[in-house]
């Protein structure tokens, strides 16, 4: 029987000491991410232990990794996790991501029979114009100007372009 390397303290070394390993640095990601989707891709995977990945590696780093896996390998994890769940067959992409989100935040998978609780409707995001300050109320009365009609809008073309020019005659009759 040969003797193997042990990956985790290889691993550990690694990060302990990156400025030791700088051709690999682009790597590091690439690897740690390829590993982590294997993990969630493997059979074996119940809910417990996706709880488990994602409180190991950190919210963020799961949620940054599952935003890296394909749809198709999402629905497959979300499918194996929770197969009884009623709009699993017609979930869309954005709904599966969201739903192994939840999974590995600690919600269980539907049982065969359960059905699923409504989804809350997301409050919509606090808006910067419906603040106190920007709040407006119509009266009810157009307080802009009519539009002006076409022979207006040229007639006042005329003027600023005549009022630009008015300054260069004048610089010209300086120089004399």
């Amino acid at each position: 029987m040969a003797l193997d390397v042990d990956g985790y303290a290889v691993l550990q070394a690694i990060a302990a000491a990156p400025e030791a390993f700088p051709d690999i640095r682009a790597e590091i990601p690439k690897a740690a991410r390829t590993l982590v989707v294997r993990q969630l891709k493997a059979r074996g995977l119940k809910a417990h232990a996706l709880r488990n990945i994602r409180d190991v590696i950190g919210t963020e780093a799961f949620a940054l990794i599952a935003d890296g896996m394909t749809d198709a390998e999402v629905k497959a994890v979300v499918a194996r996790l929770d197969p009884h769940h009623p709009t699993l067959k017609q979930a869309t992409p954005g709904w599966l991501r969201r739903r192994l989100a939840a999974l590995a935040a600690g919600e269980a998978p539907l049982r065969r029979g359960e059905s699923a609780p409504p989804e809350p409707a997301a409050p919509a995001p606090p808006r910067a114009l419906g603040s106190r300050p920007f709040a407006a109320v119509w009266d009810g009365v157009d307080h802009d100007a009519p539009a002006a009609s076409k022979a207006e809008r040229k007639e006042a073309k005329a003027v600023a372009k005549k009022e630009r020019k008015e300054p260069e005659k004048k610089k010209g009759k300086k120089k004399e």
